[in-house]
């Protein structure tokens, strides 16, 4: 070890010591942060956590998360799986709000994403399905080299640790077969099956299978047009969530390479002279370098700044990323000009080709005599429940809200799928994309060629179109799962803490049924609920359907139509903001996740998902998350300047000091501008 090495060893060891651990208190950050990191990392969710936890693998690199959120003290609500949806903990939640959807009833949604270590990993339903293996080869159509099923399947495999300890008579009832050759188990991330299952997942799988609908076995295979029990992010031994926060991080605490801030929000990406080539001494390419980020607790609290000797990392999700690289100078120009923030890079794509899964549940109260649903969870049942759970973690607190599901292909949905399908290519893309930037040609290229590959992929019999979600008590809630529909991500303020909270300082427009085909899907898809409550299957539940479900026939388009613009809520899947595609289409990414225009900034969350797979997503941003702490890796190991697809690891000069890099505080007046002691709101900068 040479002497540089070791003195950083020491005072990491100190630190450590000092916080108890590897976390920054935020008011202890000044006294114990390092002048500079290799690696910065914005957001500690899951993406943000995997690839801190891979890159410090390596001892000689150093990494900072920097999260907005605090760390979780692990309470019932979130760690116990039969509590699932019984809502959000407040101050783990962003609290944001969409703007009025005009393509349905004119109302907002409430959208939560996680606002804590773990990100909606600590939110989230639990479910872990990944998709079809041809979702993810379109990806690869649409210009990315490296991303097919095929690229992403070692990644999947490489998160898991997966168990498949099923009793024998639930995995023979229930059809629960992993295909173990799909699964990996030495990676951190537990996943597998709840030690209680609830009498009507049987009828639910039973009643599919009446109209036809597969039974899988085993649903990340890449076949994923069917039914099946899903696996979940459960630990095996004690059946509780596993989150990216017990995967990634608790288990590398002793790492003295690695630092967690947390209450910072990271309010600009900084940049300062473009990169060099080394031959020429001239810019490479024009490229721009991030040499840092600016961040604060709190808008009355002083900025302060950090530099970076490599990369600065975005994985703040796919609404804070593509509104903190506006607030930096990097997005549609005509957007940046509007909140007064010079233009680093136009970028066009930033912030537009948002896609989510929207959805509509439909109740169909289960009212057989004796059965037993999460309802009876109340009073003495609950406090024997709870004894249950905590003596020797089984029951039904074991199971979480969503664990049966159906993926139902175009083809299960309409038999005129074809003539459904037909009319896709011949629409528009201006007429169906918001205005402004979303009109820009290169936006309008990328989104008529994902029609174009939409059409395709809903064509498949394997490829799922809607998804079908079956609680305990009678809800039956229905996915549209390729959308069409695309909104947007756009800041309202230069700066994001502007009247103390971030939420208010962000638009998001999902757009639900923007493009009238999403809601067509839903309906179709409650028509298939009205199927399935019929099936002899699942009559036996006893089924009653609750207003507006009960006066609805199978044949009252109009009326479901109705139901959904009102009923009509988020899967909490946004992605595609910041697109990996290439720059022609109207992408943001490279296939290296290295925004376009820039040498050292990535972006690593789910908003660089071009296409949504038919999916609850947190497989897919686990194993993208992976795929980008290798990629990272090998760009590292090239220590080239000039190719944004390599990425430069030579240390830069620090711009926040006079001197050599590395050798100043991190935490600075200014961007290498001598007396300056305000930042760009007139505030003091924190020395």
């Amino acid at each position: 070890m040479d002497l540089t090495a070791f003195l950083v060893a020491i005072f990491f060891s100190a630190c450590l010591q000092a916080v108890d651990g590897l976390l920054v208190p935020a008011n202890k950050f000044i006294d114990l942060a390092l002048p500079s990191y290799d690696y910065i990392v914005v957001g500690g969710g899951v993406s943000g956590l995997v690839v801190a936890n891979r890159l410090t693998e390596n001892k000689n690199v150093t990494v900072l998360v920097l999260e907005a959120g605090d760390l979780d003290s692990g309470p019932d609500l979130v760690t116990i799986p039969g509590l699932v949806g019984h809502g959000f903990i407040p101050s783990q939640n962003w609290n944001i709000t969409t703007a009025p959807q005009e393509s349905l009833d004119n109302r907002t949604r409430d959208y939560g994403q996680g606002h804590v270590v773990g990100g909606g990993s600590i939110l989230n339903g639990l479910v872990m399905t990944r998709g079809a293996r041809y979702d993810y080869d379109a990806w690869l159509t649409l210009g990315n080299p490296g991303w097919s099923w095929h690229g992403m399947l070692r990644y999947f495999k490489k998160s898991e640790n997966f168990t498949a300890c099923v009793a024998p008579e639930d995995s023979q009832n229930l059809h629960i077969r992993p295909h173990m050759k799909v699964h990996g188990q030495k990676g951190p991330l537990q996943v597998g099956y709840p030690r209680f299952f609830y009498n009507s997942s049987r009828n639910f799988l039973e009643g599919i299978s009446e109209l036809g609908i597969p039974l899988l076995p085993d649903i990340n295979t890449g076949i994923a047009a069917g039914a099946s029990v899903a696996p979940a992010t459960i630990n095996d031994r004690n059946q509780s969530r596993a989150d990216s926060r017990r995967a990634y991080l608790d288990s590398v605490l002793s790492r003295p390479n690695l630092h967690l801030a947390t209450q910072q929000t990271v309010t600009r990406v900084l940049f300062g002279t473009e990169a060099v080539d080394e031959d020429s001494e001239r810019p490479a390419k024009g490229l721009k370098r991030a040499f840092g980020v600016e961040f604060a607790t709190s808008f009355d609290s002083p900025r302060k700044r950090m530099a970076c000797n490599r990369e600065v990392i975005l994985a703040a999700g796919a609404i804070i990323s593509p509104s903190l690289l506006q607030v930096s100078g990097i997005g549609p120009a005509s957007v940046l000009d509007e909140l007064g923030v010079p233009v680093q890079i136009d970028l066009p794509g930033v912030g537009q080709n948002l896609q989510d899964h929207a959805m509509v549940g439909a109740f169909y109260n289960y009212t057989r005599f004796g059965m037993f649903t999460a309802n009876n969870l109340t009073g003495s049942i609950l406090e024997e429940v709870e004894s249950q759970y905590f003596a020797n973690r089984t029951g039904p607190l074991t199971h979480p809200l969503i664990s049966t599901l159906a993926f139902a292909s175009l083809r299960h949905l309409d038999t005129n799928w074809e003539t459904l399908l037909s009319n896709i290519p011949s629409s528009e893309p201006e007429s169906h994309l918001p205005p402004g930037p979303g009109q820009h040609p290169t936006i309008l290229e990328g989104y008529a060629r994902q029609q174009h590959l939409l059409t395709s992929l809903l064509a498949r019999s394997s490829v799922g179109a809607l998804e079908v979600m079956a609680d305990s008590i009678g809800t039956l809630t229905a996915a549209v799962q390729h959308p069409l529909s695309r909104g947007f991500v756009r800041a309202l303020s230069a700066d994001l803490l502007a009247n103390g909270s971030v939420a208010r300082n962000i638009l998001l427009d999902p757009r639900y049924c923007s493009h009238p085909f999403d809601c067509d899907i839903i309906v179709r898809g409650l028509k298939l609920n009205n199927q399935l409550v019929k099936t002899k299957a699942m009559q036996q539940l006893v089924p009653q359907p609750a207003y507006p479900w009960d006066d609805l026939t199978s044949q009252n388009d109009t009326a479901l139509l109705e139901a959904v613009h009102s009923k009509l809520q988020t899967e909490f899947h946004p992605a595609g903001s910041t697109s990996m595609m290439p720059l022609e289409f109207g992408g943001v990414v490279s296939p290296r996740l290295m925004v376009y225009g820039t040498s050292n900034l990535r972006v690593i969350d789910a908003g660089i998902i071009p296409l949504l797979p038919a999916a609850h997503i947190q497989a897919a941003v686990y194993a993208i998350a992976e795929k980008a702490a290798d990629i990272i890796k090998q760009d590292s190991s090239t220590m080239s300047g000039s190719d944004p697809n390599n990425g430069d690891v030579t240390p830069p000069p620090n711009p926040f000091t006079n001197g050599p890099p590395g050798l100043g505080p991190g935490i600075a007046e200014g961007p290498g501008v001598a007396g300056r002691v305000n930042d760009d709101h007139g505030r003091p900068y924190q020395s």
